[in-house]
């Protein structure tokens, strides 16, 4: 049968489409969740100094396609273009109570075409509207002063800003850490936090890490909240690691590459699966490594994908 030139080119492009598409396809189911796997910037923040571009597209060609950044970018129009240029879609941002109600951060965060903005740390009321890095002498007592009540009032916070950040197409979400587990007496700050907020307006990013340095399960969390975990940072703490007693969140130095550390991975992804609302993952390494940033990224994509 005759067939012309033009069909045929064609038809070999569709072709050539539809194998790229299905390829594309696989990729993604490769991915725990079927969801494009993510990274937080922070874990690469030194390379960022030097070679922002540069380690963009490292991370893009390890596998990466998603970031969440741990600081607003000077020029945000153009670290946007250069991520999307490399391949990575920003995300998720994390960001100080006080600039969540910041105009002109929310539109910096819209320029940098954000999702989510996220709460990094509690804050308490006294210090609401000061700078942590430039207050950080009063911003460390956080940790022994803060109380029920100012995890109630960060709840109420959280739930204003969710709704103004609505209507500027972004969400609210709250990112914790060791110290959000101060027991007051039977409540815990987290859960405070997650029963306190409106899960219309305000969604929670699960730092499993923090979670189990301060001596609790990743995992009971999913199941306790499956709709109010929406994202997930995926940092893992070397076996045999000491559960903080002080709920310091500073000392990194036990981090481990995804896979190589105390969590169980495959059963938290079950878990995560089946309730099916989790919608973002980031991989984060802090502190001392075993290999150096790009390459312990690398290792811990090549687990993720074993899963």
């Amino acid at each position: 049968m005759h067939i012309s030139r033009r069909r045929f080119v064609r038809s070999a492009a569709l072709a050539g489409a539809a194998a790229w598409l299905a390829r594309g396809a696989r990729l993604l189911r490769a991915n725990p969740l079927g969801l494009p796997p993510g990274v937080q910037l922070w874990s690469v923040r030194e390379q960022l100094k030097t070679d922002p571009d540069g380690t963009l597209r490292q991370l893009a060609a390890i596998g990466y396609r998603e970031v969440e950044l741990f600081e607003t970018p000077k020029r945000p129009r153009d670290f946007r273009k250069m991520a999307e240029d490399a391949g990575l879609k920003c995300v998720s941002g994390h960001f100080e109570l006080k600039d969540m109600k910041d105009p002109a951060t929310i539109a910096v965060a819209q320029e940098l075409g954000l999702s989510y903005m996220v709460q990094v740390f509690p804050a308490l009321p006294s210090l609401a509207d000061k700078s942590v890095d430039a207050n950080f002498e009063q911003f460390v007592p956080l940790y022994e002063k803060i109380s029920l009540a100012d995890y109630k009032w960060n709840a109420e916070q959280l739930n204003r800003c969710g709704e103004n950040l609505k209507r500027n197409g972004i969400r609210a979400g709250y990112h914790n850490h060791a110290i959000d587990f101060k027991d007051f007496g039977g409540a815990l700050g987290f859960d405070t936090l997650i029963q306190n907020t409106d899960p219309r307006l305000v969604c929670f990013e699960m730092d499993c890490g923090h979670v189990i340095h301060a001596g609790h399960d990743p995992i009971a969390y999913l199941n306790k909240y499956p709709t109010r975990i929406e994202m997930l940072h995926l940092k893992d703490l070397v076996r045999g690691y000491h559960v903080s007693t002080t709920l310091d969140t500073e000392d990194k130095d036990t981090n481990a590459e995804i896979g190589a550390g105390s969590i169980d991975w495959k059963k938290l992804f079950a878990t995560a699966g089946r309730y099916g609302h989790v919608k973002h993952y980031f991989v984060e390494h802090e502190g001392k490594m075993a290999h150096p940033p790009l390459e312990a990224l690398q290792i811990s994509y090549r687990y993720l994908q074993t899963l």
